[in-house]
């Protein structure tokens, strides 16, 4: 039965980069699962993607901003500085009518960068420049890697194809959520996908210095993995006038509802604070030459995504005056080239680099060069290699000093938790308002308690429940500790079950059964998809379940037996505790038991880009004056925290407790 639709909760959304205001109705389609949930999220994150196109005085003027919000995106805001390439020609072969060079250079220092680069034999001038990106195989010695490049250097390019992070010969690591848990690159705003851009910009950096290549005709393209980067260049860097991406092309929602992320590893894609899709991305290319290439029989990338996200780009290129620079090829084929393909692809970049529309008619050969012929590094690759450090070396970590007076830390709070509003938790709801759907009393008393149940709707079409136990015998307003339910909670009976805190029978509490806990627990089915699609849709799953913490916060602020807040967070939901405090005023105080110490360590609660801006002890500093309890012990990393509060005159205001049975509200 379909529930009557509820008014619609507004969702901060982006069209292109720019900030709009859409409806969301999802939880009036009745009670949706977790899978439900975000896919009704994506749906609505591609709804917004270039739905009309930029006019073009919008475009110009506002090209600057999404161009840097893309590289924020990418990890790559600001750019690392340009340290020198040491570029290096360790060997050539010379093939007759193409000779083949093995380059390296360092896109940071000490990060070696290989790839071969395909050249005609015979130069006379200066030769357009194709710069071609591998998928996820063997890198540029795959046959198929060798044979588009080779087509470029018999045909009059200069063609320059690298080796992916972690494959061929280049070093460093891209499969971190997807294969190592590596939940910290969230936090830390990093994706593989920004080493890669950064090695392809430094590629652009080495063809300009070249005699033999003409800069102004800059192309780049490539396959797979390949072909996600040459979306991701073409929208960073305008140096690049032709850009074709192949069987790489789709949307968030298709990501989301098909589980296909289940298939990428963690370089396909972007940390999405500002809810993009690939029409967004598409507009930064514009008006460039543009082609996409796909086949409709991709189990990754299918039609009905990358078709509509075509369509969208085709209309922006034609807002711009340029319908001609933009266009979609595709095969009955699966992922991977096809003649069809490569010969549009080929004519394509010669009507745009080289003036010459004549079709090509030709095709790559099935030349094969042994793979260590073309190795630079002849089987030893450099030790002390530090593209595995790219994850803390292009996106710095903020350092957060103690402050000189309380002046100077009130107005870094203040910029700190607005920061944290605009970037990591920019998608949660405007207002923590939830839905109540029903207040039920679970039967009688137990040892002098009440018990009772909440259940409410959140911003994004789930249902939640509230666990509540109060003294029988209470009377007024009861200070009140409201808890997430722990993620390995078997149960929640009687008030929240083994998630609830020992606390004096004075006082009433709250467990909130946040998103993948109790009802909606997903379980090991769903759980790597949900902690991997939510970044694609702005989200992590703990910023989700801060959310939930908070609306259930709020729930209960409105019974009129609720007197002062507190939240209580117990190892993994205390991050879970202190930002929902730091972003809710109305809470009164936080109690932490064995809290995480680092958004450092992998298996600490993530949320994106939140390394930026600080870490856990300096951003539960941003709670001052609000009370803070430790129970047991101050973990040695929060002795920061409260060295904070002694420096201001407020270090009566950090307490520790033996135990949660030893709480009361600060003051009593």
């Amino acid at each position: 039965m379909k529930i009557p639709s509820l008014p619609a909760i507004p969702i901060l959304t982006a069209v292109a980069g720019l900030a709009v205001t859409l409806p969301f109705s999802a939880a009036a389609q009745s009670d949706l699962s977790l899978y439900g949930s975000v896919s009704e999220d994506a749906r609505a994150v591609s709804g917004a993607s270039l739905p009309r196109p930029l006019s073009p005085s919008i475009w110009k003027g506002t090209l600057e901003e999404r161009r840097e919000k893309w590289l924020e995106m990418l990890g790559l805001s600001p750019l690392p500085e340009r340290t020198p390439l040491e570029a290096t020609v360790t060997g050539t072969l010379d093939r007759g009518d193409y000779v083949v060079e093995k380059v390296h250079f360092q896109s940071l220092p000490g990060a070696h960068v290989a790839g071969n680069l395909y050249r005609p034999a015979k130069i006379a001038g200066r030769l357009p420049a194709v710069l071609y990106l591998c998928g996820h195989t063997k890198g540029k010695v795959a046959p198929g890697y060798q044979a588009q490049p080779r087509w470029f250097g018999q045909h009059g390019y200069v063609a320059l194809v690298l080796d992916p992070v972690q494959l061929g010969e280049c070093q460093g690591f891209h499969h971190g959520t997807y294969r190592e848990d590596r939940w910290d690159w969230q936090s830390r705003g990093y994706t593989p996908a920004g080493t890669e851009v950064w090695n392809a910009m430094r590629a652009l950096d080495y063809l300009e210095t070249r005699s033999d290549v003409d800069a102004e005709k800059l192309g780049v393209t490539g396959l797979s993995g390949g072909g996600a980067m040459s979306w991701f260049l073409g929208a960073a860097d305008e140096r690049v006038k032709v850009v074709v991406p192949v069987c790489q092309s789709g949307s968030i929602e298709r990501m989301a509802v098909d589980r296909a992320t289940d298939g990428h590893c963690d370089c396909a894609f972007w940390i999405n604070y500002y809810r993009w899709c690939w029409p967004d991305i598409g507009a930064l290319i514009a008006p460039r030459a543009f082609l996409m290439a796909s086949g409709s029989e991709d189990v990754l990338w299918r039609p009905s995504g990358y078709r509509e996200v075509a369509t969208r780009i085709r209309h922006q290129y034609a807002a711009l005056g340029v319908p001609e620079k933009f266009d979609l090829v595709e095969d009955l084929s699966p992922h991977g080239y096809t003649p069809k393909l490569r010969q549009a692809i080929f004519t394509f970049f010669n009507a745009h680099l080289k003036g010459d529309p004549t079709p090509v008619t030709d095709d790559v050969t099935d030349y094969v060069e042994p793979e260590e012929n073309l190795l630079v590094f002849g089987g030893r690759l450099p030790e002390n290699d530090t593209m595995r450090q790219m994850d803390e070396r292009l996106v710095q970590a903020a350092e957060v000093s103690l402050p000189g007076s309380e002046s100077e830390w009130r107005m870094h709070q203040e910029k700190t938790i607005a920061r944290l509003r605009e970037v990591t938790f920019r998608n949660l709801p405007a207002e923590a308002a939830p839905h109540l759907r029903e207040m039920r009393n679970d039967g009688g008393t137990r040892d002098g308690d009440a018990f009772g149940t909440r259940t409410f709707e959140t911003a994004d079409g789930l249902t939640l429940a509230v666990k509540t136990r109060h003294p029988a015998s209470g009377d007024g307003k009861l200070p009140t500790v409201v808890f997430s339910v722990q993620p390995d909670a078997v149960k929640t009976f009687t008030g929240g079950g083994p998630s609830r805190p020992g606390l004096s029978p004075d006082f009433a509490s709250a467990a909130v059964e946040v998103r993948n806990t109790g009802a909606s627990s997903v379980g090991p089915g769903y759980l790597w998809t949900l902690r991997r699609v939510y970044p694609l849709i702005g989200h992590t799953l703990a910023e989700r379940q801060v959310a939930d913490l908070m609306a259930g916060a709020a729930l209960m602020r409105r019974d009129p037996a609720t007197g002062p807040v507190a939240l209580y967070g117990q190892g993994e939901t205390a991050a879970q505790a202190i930002y929902a405090a730091i972003l809710d005023p109305a809470v009164g105080e936080v109690i932490l038991d064995d809290p995480p110490e680092s958004h450092t360590d992998p298996e600490t609660a993530s949320f994106l880009g939140i390394l930026r801006i600080g870490d856990l002890p300096q951003n539960l500093a941003l709670l001052y004056p609000r009370p803070i309890t430790f129970v047991g012990k101050v973990p040695p990393a929060y002795e920061w925290t409260r060295k904070l509060y002694e420096s201001l005159g407020a270090g009566d205001r950090v307490r520790v407790i033996a135990n949660t049975r030893e709480w009361k509200p600060a003051g009593q």
